[in-house]
């Protein structure tokens, strides 16, 4: 006779377990629905900005003299300087064209250190912008064209945004521009072709 009370109340025992059980379970997922839902609150998905596209501006900004000066690893104390002379802007946007003989950054490091505090001081800006524009041509003048002026005439003159006059002739193989002072320069590496103009490395300097 003990035996019915004793199986009733195993029974009840196992119910009252499998009903925790259950209720343990429906929590667990009541927890983990939560959890969810304030990640989904704290981490809102990234909105990424959408990709610009190039406008034709801009694309000539990329290719110009200026942006193939600053390229250029042996053009970068000169690439300084046009900056340093707020002459960056119209290098890069300004139609031109230009044709750049920049001076190598060795060139311009044989500066003496008195030049070089006098060209690094704002109240001479103007003259180092006189400077840099005394290697600027009007025009553009890549390599072909220049090699052929110079095959016909025996030298190529060209005119610089400073005002002063370049001469380009031939030795050998090689271009030679000088600025009727007295100073030489040999051409090094160009032209390297841009949207407004072409840029050319010299080995020296030329007297401003």
């Amino acid at each position: 006779m003990m035996q019915k009370p004793f199986t009733f109340l195993m029974i009840s025992i196992f119910a009252i377990m499998a009903v925790s059980c259950k209720n343990e379970t429906q929590n667990s997922k009541i927890m983990e629905t939560e959890s969810a839902v304030v990640d989904t609150v704290q981490k809102p998905p990234v909105q990424r900005a959408p990709k610009k596209e190039l406008t034709p501006e801009d694309k000539a900004m990329l290719k110009s003299v200026m942006a193939r000066v600053m390229n250029e690893p042996n053009l970068k104390k000169y690439a300084s300087y046009l900056v340093t002379a707020e002459m960056a802007t119209m290098l890069s946007e300004d139609k031109g064209p230009f044709t750049i003989f920049g001076p190598s950054t060795a060139a311009l490091e044989s500066f003496s250190a008195e030049k070089k505090k006098f060209y690094s001081m704002p109240d001479n800006k103007p003259k180092l912008e006189e400077l840099l524009k005394s290697y600027i041509v009007e025009g553009k003048m890549d390599k072909e064209t220049l090699l052929q002026t110079i095959n016909k005439n025996g030298k190529a003159k060209l005119k610089t945004l400073a005002g002063t006059t370049l001469t380009a002739t031939k030795s050998g193989e090689e271009i030679i521009i000088s600025d009727g002072k007295g100073a030489n320069a040999k051409v090094v590496k160009g032209s390297i072709e841009s949207s407004n103009g072409a840029v050319y490395v010299l080995d020296g300097l030329l007297k401003s």
